[in-house]
C-alpha cells in the first residue's frame, strides 16, 4: 500500500516536481517557497493553542477556572473569557518560554492570541444562556480538538493509498451545527488558493471519519481580520477534484507519467532545482523512482503533436465513458490549447454530460488542474495548459493589437486562446467600467497594473488622467511619477472616499456642460469644443477595505452608483478590484452599476457566479489567466505583466 501525507499531497498540488524530488529524497524539496513568519513566531503559537485547547477538552484546571468565571457573572462573557485565558494560560506560557522572544515577538505573539480568543469567544458567547452546564457547552465545541486522522483511498484498479494528516483543530459550532476544520497561519494571507487547498485535504480526512464535509476556518494570525472563512460548497467542489490529485501522486510514486511544471512562477524563482527539473522531469520519469538517479528524457514533443495526442486521448476516454465525440481540431496559443470535439446528438451526448466528468478528463489528460470546458460556435472547447508557456509584456499587446479606428479610447486587455490581442475601449457602453475579482496569486493586482499601462500607452496624456486608490500600499509602488496621475497614490481610506465624492460632483458639473452645449457624450463635446474635457479613470486595488468600513460603505456604493450609472457619457470610468468576491463584497448595487466583469482564478464556482453569473472561474490556471463576461460575450483572456520595457515606453525613453 503507498502512503503519504496531507502535506505530501499538498506539496503535488503546489508543484508536482518538487514532490517527485521529496520523493527521491532530496533535501528540504517540501519546504521551497515557504514563506517566513515575520515577528510571530509561529510553531510557538501552535504549541500554546494546542496546549489550551487540550486542557480545555480534558477537563483541565483552566476550564474548570473558565467555567466557574463565568457561571458567577454570566453578564460579562467576553471579559471573563478574555481574562481567565489569559490568566491561566498564556502568562504562564509566557513566563515559560518568552526569555527566547524578543519584545517584538512577544507583542505579535499577544496579538495574534487576542485575535484567536476572540474567534474561540464567537463560538462560546451566544450559547452561554442555552446551556445550563457549561460543561456540555464546552464538551460539544471542543470535543476533539485535535488527533491524526488516516484513510484509504482505492483506485479503480484496486490498488489503496493510504493518507494520514493533523489539521491544527476540530471543532464544532453549535449554532450551524457544523464541524469546522481551523488551520492557524502565523502571517498574513498571501496565497489564499494554496491554503484553501492544504485544509480542504485535512476537510476530506473529516468527511472520510464521520461522514460529514465540515467548513473551513482559516485565521491568519498577522491580519487585523484574521478569519477566512470557506462554506461547504467551496470545499465540496474541491474534494470532488482529490481524486485527480491523488491519482497524480500515485503516477509520480510509482514513476508512471511526465511530470508537468509548477504553475506558480514565484516558486520557481526560489527554487534550486530549476532549471535542470526540465531535465529530469519535461518528458518521463524512470520506472522506478526510489533512488537518487534521475534518468535522461526523450527528446520534447511539438506543440503540434502535443495538441494531436491530446486530442485523440480525450475522444478515446469520453467514449470509454459512453460519452462518443467526434474530433474537430485544436487551437495552439500562447498559453492553452484547445481541444474541439463535437458532441454525438443521434446518442443524446448533451454539454452537461461531458461537463459533469471534468474530473475523469482531467485524469485522462494527467493534468494538474481540471480543464475549462465551454460550449462555443458549433464545438464544445477543452482548454489544456502548456508546459512551456511563457509570460509576456504589455508593449507586445501595443504592438500586436494596433489601435483600431473604431475605438475611442482603446486599451490592450490580453490575449485570445489563439493568441491575437483583445482590444477594450473604455467609451464603448459595454466597457466602460470594470469589476475584477480573484483569489489571491491570480494575477489581479498584476492585470490592474497593466490595464492602466495599456490605456496609457495607447492613449495620448492630453486626453486621460487617472486616479489610483491603493488601500494594500503595494500595487502602485512604482507609479508615484507616472506622468498621467491627477494626484499622488492614494492610500488612505479617508482620503480615497473624499475624492470619490469630488469625482461624483465633478461628473455632475460637467453634465450640466454636456445639457448647455447640446452634446450627449464627451467624444462628441471633444470633437467641437476648443477646450477638451480629459477622461477620469478611478482604479481602486482591493476595495474590499474600504468596503468593509462601516463608515465609508454606503458612501462608497453610492459614489460607485452614480459613476457607474452616469461616468461614460461624462468621460468618468471605474476599475475596481478585489480579492475576495463574495456577496459581502461584490454587493448588488457594485455588481449592477459596473459593465464589464472580469473573473481571474477563484476558490469555488459560487464566486465564480458572483463575478460573471456563470461558473467557471474555478477552473482557470491563475497568473493572470482570466474570463471576461458581463456586457461582453464569455471568452477566456491572458493577461500580461508590466516589463522594465513597458515602464521606460510609458516615461519616454523608448519608442514602441
Amino acid at each position: 500500500m503507498l502512503k503519504c501525507t496531507v502535506t505530501d499531497l499538498h506539496l503535488c498540488q503546489h508543484c508536482p516536481r518538487l514532490f517527485a524530488y521529496s520523493w527521491v529524497k532530496k533535501k528540504n524539496a517540501a519546504f521551497i517557497g515557504h514563506r517566513g513568519t515575520g515577528n510571530l513566531p509561529g510553531t510557538l503559537f501552535h504549541t500554546f493553542a494546542h496546549m489550551v485547547l487540550q486542557d480545555i477538552s480534558s477537563k483541565g484546571a483552566g476550564r474548570q477556572a473558565l467555567v466557574h468565571a463565568l457561571s458567577q457573572n454570566p453578564h460579562a462573557i467576553s471579559f471573563h473569557i478574555h481574562e481567565t485565558i489569559k490568566e491561566e494560560y498564556l502568562i504562564p506560557f509566557l513566563a515559560e518560554h518568552g526569555s527566547t522572544l524578543t519584545i517584538e515577538k512577544i507583542e505579535a505573539f499577544a496579538t495574534a492570541c487576542e485575535r484567536w480568543i476572540k474567534y474561540l469567544e464567537e463560538f462560546i458567547n451566544p450559547h452561554i444562556s442555552s446551556f445550563q452546564d457549561l460543561d456540555i457547552l464546552f464538551e460539544s465545541i471542543f470535543h476533539n480538538t485535535e488527533y491524526l486522522m488516516t484513510s484509504s483511498y482505492v483506485f479503480d484498479d484496486g490498488e489503496s493509498m493510504s493518507i494520514s494528516g493533523k489539521p491544527d483543530a476540530l471543532i464544532f459550532d453549535p449554532k450551524t451545527k457544523e464541524p469546522v476544520v481551523l488551520e492557524y497561519k502565523g502571517r498574513k494571507e498571501s496565497d489564499a488558493m494554496q491554503d484553501l487547498a492544504q485544509t480542504s485535504l485535512y476537510a476530506w480526512l473529516v468527511r472520510q471519519s464521520i461522514g460529514i464535509i465540515p467548513r473551513v476556518d482559516i485565521l491568519y494570525l498577522e491580519e487585523n481580520m484574521p478569519l477566512v472563512r470557506y462554506p461547504l460548497p467551496a470545499i465540496e467542489n474541491l474534494i470532488e477534484n482529490h481524486p485527480s490529485l491523488f491519482q497524480i501522486a500515485r503516477k509520480i510514486m510509482v514513476g508512471e507519467k511526465r511530470i508537468p511544471k509548477c504553475s506558480d512562477n514565484a516558486l520557481c524563482q526560489v527554487c534550486p532545482f530549476i532549471p535542470s527539473c526540465d531535465n529530469d522531469f519535461g518528458e518521463m520519469i524512470p520506472a522506478v523512482i526510489h533512488t537518487d538517479k534521475i534518468v535522461p528524457l526523450e527528446k520534447e514533443h511539438t506543440p503540434q503533436q502535443d495538441a494531436e495526442e491530446l486530442l485523440s486521448t480525450l475522444t478515446e476516454k469520453l467514449n470509454l465513458l459512453s460519452i462518443p465525440v467526434i474530433p474537430s481540431g485544436y487551437t495552439i496559443g500562447p498559453r492553452f490549447i484547445r481541444l474541439k470535439i463535437i458532441p454525438d446528438i443521434r446518442k443524446k451526448v448533451t454539454f452537461a454530460k461531458i461537463v459533469n466528468r471534468t474530473v475523469d478528463i482531467q485524469l485522462g489528460l494527467s493534468l494538474s488542474i481540471p480543464p475549462l470546458i465551454q460550449a462555443q460556435g458549433g464545438y464544445i472547447s477543452c482548454d489544456v495548459q502548456r508546459d512551456d508557456w511563457e509570460s509576456f509584456d504589455v508593449s507586445s499587446l501595443v504592438q500586436d493589437g494596433g489601435i483600431q479606428t473604431k475605438h475611442t479610447c482603446p486599451y490592450p486587455l490580453g490575449r485570445r486562446i489563439d493568441g491575437s490581442v483583445f482590444v477594450g475601449d473604455l467609451a464603448d457602453p459595454n466597457m466602460t467600467s470594470c469589476l475584477i475579482g480573484g483569489t489571491s496569486g491570480s494575477g489581479k493586482s498584476e492585470l490592474i497594473r497593466s490595464m492602466v499601462v495599456g490605456i496609457a500607452l495607447h492613449n495620448r496624456q492630453t486626453m486621460l488622467s487617472f486616479t489610483l486608490i491603493d488601500p494594500k500600499r503595494v500595487t502602485f509602488t512604482d507609479f508615484f511619477s507616472f506622468p498621467y496621475l491627477s494626484q499622488p497614490v492614494i492610500m488612505d481610506p479617508n482620503t480615497a472616499m473624499n475624492i470619490l465624492n469630488a469625482c461624483v460632483h465633478e461628473m455632475e458639473e460637467r453634465y450640466k456642460v454636456l445639457e448647455k452645449s447640446g452634446y450627449s457624450n464627451i467624444s462628441e463635446y471633444n470633437g467641437k469644443e476648443n477646450i477638451q474635457m480629459v477622461r477620469r479613470i478611478i482604479v481602486i486595488d482591493e476595495y474590499a477595505d474600504l468596503i468593509m468600513n462601516k463608515a465609508t460603505k454606503e458612501a462608497l456604493e453610492n459614489a460607485i452608483q452614480k459613476i457607474g450609472q452616469k461616468g461614460r457619457a461624462a468621460g468618468f470610468h471605474l476599475i475596481l478590484a478585489t480579492q475576495r468576491p463574495d456577496a459581502k463584497i461584490v454587493t448588488g448595487v457594485i455588481k449592477a452599476n459596473l459593465q464589464l466583469k472580469i473573473a481571474l482564478k477563484v476558490t469555488s464556482s459560487t464566486n465564480s457566479r458572483i463575478i460573471l453569473d456563470e461558473t467557471g472561474a474555478e477552473c482557470l490556471a491563475g497568473y493572470g489567466d482570466m474570463l471576461i463576461g458581463g456586457s461582453v460575450p464569455i471568452q477566456r483572456l491572458q493577461s500580461s505583466k508590466v516589463s522594465e520595457r513597458d515602464l521606460k515606453a510609458l516615461y519616454g525613453q523608448l519608442d514602441l
